[in-house]
């Protein structure tokens, strides 16, 4: 039996044992306590199916690539997100300037709050500075990835 058959042969252990141990929690009588350590069961057999099946379709690589791809992910989740903010934070600034000019031009009839001039100006001057430390810090700290320190194979 090679190391993927034996993942499989797992999963499938503990996919018939979460199975079980739903029947049986739909068949039990209402005891809260029973209902409580059912759930708690279920979550544990459903977190153990999850990491077995993920870390098998990682291949050979196994939890450890799981991890690294996860790290991975992270890194590009958060320079990503930097971005948005940076985005969003340029629009409610645009937007606050579009009502400030909507305000001058139509003087003393406007219609138009300070507060809808303002707030969003600094909304987006928060969002934005919230995107820019986002991408640049992790820059500064190494988070980006590059290939410097690594030792040529």
């Amino acid at each position: 039996m090679n190391f993927h058959n034996a993942w499989n042969s797992a999963g499938n252990g503990l996919l018939q044992a979460h199975l079980r141990l739903t029947a049986t929690r739909d068949a039990m009588s209402g005891s809260s306590r029973e209902h409580r350590l059912m759930l708690v069961s279920a979550a544990i057999v459903c977190g153990g199916l999850l990491v077995a099946t993920a870390a098998s379709a990682q291949g050979s690589d196994g939890i450890a690539g799981l991890v690294n791809k996860a790290g991975t992910q992270a890194d590009s989740v958060k320079l990503s997100l930097g971005k948005v903010f940076a985005a969003a934070g340029f629009a409610g600034a645009g937007f606050g300037g579009w009502n400030w000019w909507r305000k001058g031009k139509e003087g003393e009839q406007s219609h138009i709050k300070g507060s809808q001039i303002f707030v969003p100006i600094l909304a987006g001057a928060a969002l934005g500075a919230i995107g820019f430390v986002m991408i640049k810090a992790g820059e500064s700290v190494g988070i980006q990835r590059s290939d410097m320190g690594v030792v040529p194979t």
